[in-house]
């Protein structure tokens, strides 16, 4: 151990004497972002009149809608999708390479056991035969020179190794370091890149399960439609007969009962088609795939409260990973500067080796070996400078990356916060046309029976009261997925530093 000491004091002493300072690595890197955050949403402030539910904390964030179908499908997407499965595999794969990288800040020690059998030449420039065995020199005499007794010279032997050795690169300059805190920070960013896709998975099931629940809600509408379409085009029939409607009227009711009808079909095909997209999301056969027929009830979707922009940096898996990357750029700018300085590698080994089996493992037949070497960089025909050029250039693009991030975060809460405030008036808006649309559906009725109005104003009037029912359908629809918009730009609760490790 003193010896190794030695050698490890020695190499150090050599490298300060050619005046390298490893203070200088971090010279050119950045490893913490730059950013100049808002201090609040400027949309935060717009409160809906139906704030009512506070947000849950922990990644089940769809349980704030307390619907039991919608928790069983996100359960099954995140057990089942094949795009979590690939980011769930990124993760095992990279924390496997940082472990890899981590390896070379311990020693090495192998046992290469060797048997061999070797025939040298004795014709050649240098001769290579060797004394085998226990040979030893007869003194020279008077009567002649110094004679080999005991086994002579030979050109063909055996020879056996039992040798333990030890190697060890001192990474006095931080190359290994570097390089493990490289992986170290690309394994946490793909952590990152794992919470982000889950994340993205479940808001793209909730989205999709209340555009499913939306066009329910259509069918619904549609259906009742029909069926007044078809009373009202029995109606017509039995005025005709009676006399007291043109046959104009009857072909009215007709071109809007089969319109309808049309309709009613086109929301069932899209309906379908939404029920498929959840079952690739949800990673099942669309063919064995069902969700009942359930109508989004007139019930206000959830209230989310916004985050602050400096929580956001924290919360949003997206920028999580962006900072990551950065840091994993900037230890590769470190560990690329590092190859410029020398490399110290200590080694050692002990064991046995003789020619003979029987005596290998003697106390004679031991042997040992320590070493130490200095490596240093003199020419790589610009290798090196062009590694450091690369690592800096990755640095650059990773900060740039992180900048666009925030940006489109910051943008996207914005957006989620000001289309729920918009949309929440227009649910206002659009239930008034919807009770005033019926009254004047009603009342137009009534007054066509009483002979005051023609078929055509009631139908007219259907028409309207139709369309806007519709159309308070999708602001409740798009409100729901405006919440869930809300809930994903925040970061939805889904990154935990500690979890997943």
């Amino acid at each position: 151990m003193n010896t190794l000491a030695h050698i490890y004091n020695r190499g150090r002493l050599a490298l300060a004497a050619v005046g390298l300072a490893a203070g200088s690595l971090a010279a050119d890197t950045q490893s913490a972002p730059d950013l100049a955050v808002p201090a609040h949403f400027k949309s935060a402030g717009l409160s809906t009149p139906d704030a009512v539910s506070p947000m849950p904390s922990g990644p089940a964030w769809w349980t704030i809608f307390a619907d039991p179908v919608l928790n069983r499908l996100e359960e099954q997407a995140i057990a089942s999708n094949q795009d979590l499965q690939e980011a769930v595999a990124r993760v095992t794969e990279a924390r496997a390479q940082a472990g890899a990288v981590a390896s070379d800040l311990y020693p090495k020690v192998s046992a290469p056991l060797s048997a061999s059998r070797q025939h040298t030449t004795n014709t050649g420039p240098v001769t290579t035969s060797r004394l085998i065995g226990n040979a030893f020199f007869l003194p020279a005499t008077t009567t002649g020179p110094a004679t080999f007794a005991g086994q002579a010279l030979a050109n063909t032997y055996d020879d056996y190794q039992v040798p333990l050795t030890v190697a060890y690169e001192v990474d006095v300059f931080g190359r290994v370091s570097h390089a493990y805190s490289q992986a170290r920070a690309n394994a946490e960013a793909s952590l990152a890149d794992r919470q982000g896709v889950k994340l993205s998975l479940a808001a793209q099931v909730a989205s999709n399960y209340f555009a499913l629940r939306g066009a329910d809600s259509r069918l619904s509408v549609l259906e009742r439609a029909v069926k007044l379409r078809a009373e009202a085009q029995q109606v017509q029939e039995h005025r005709v007969k009676g006399g007291t409607a043109t046959d104009v009227d009857l072909l009215r009711s007709r071109v809007e009962s089969e319109n309808t009808q049309a309709d009613l079909i086109d929301a069932q095909q899209e309906r379908a088609e939404l029920e498929n997209a959840l079952a690739v999301l949800c990673g099942q056969s669309a063919s064995t795939f069902h969700v009942d027929s359930v109508p989004l009830e007139q019930l206000l979707p959830p209230a989310i409260p916004a985050t602050i922009p400096a929580q956001l940096l924290t919360q949003r898996p997206d920028l999580v990973e962006a900072e990551r990357r950065i840091a994993a750029a900037s230890e590769g700018v470190k560990a690329a500067r590092a190859q410029f300085y020398p490399a110290v590698t200590v080694q050692g080994g002990y064991g046995f080796e003789s020619s003979e089996a029987n005596q290998l493992l003697e106390n004679q037949s031991h042997t040992w070996l320590i070493a130490g070497a200095i490596n240093i960089p003199i020419f790589d025909g610009g290798r090196n400078s062009a590694n450091l050029k690369s690592a800096r250039s990755r640095n650059e693009e990773a900060i740039a990356a992180y900048h666009e991030t925030a940006l489109r975060a910051f943008r996207e809460v914005e957006d989620a916060l000001s289309n729920l405030r918009q949309r929440a008036l227009q649910a206002e808006s659009r239930k008034r046309a919807v009770d005033d649309a019926r009254k004047v559906f009603e009342a137009s009725k009534s007054s066509y029976l009483d002979g005051g109005l023609t078929y055509f104003e009631v139908v007219d009037s259907q028409r309207v009261l139709l369309m806007a029912e519709l159309a308070q359908v999708q602001t409740l629809s798009i409100r729901y997925a405006a919440t869930v918009d809300l809930i994903r730009a925040s970061g939805g609760g889904f990154w935990d530093p500690q979890g997943d490790r």
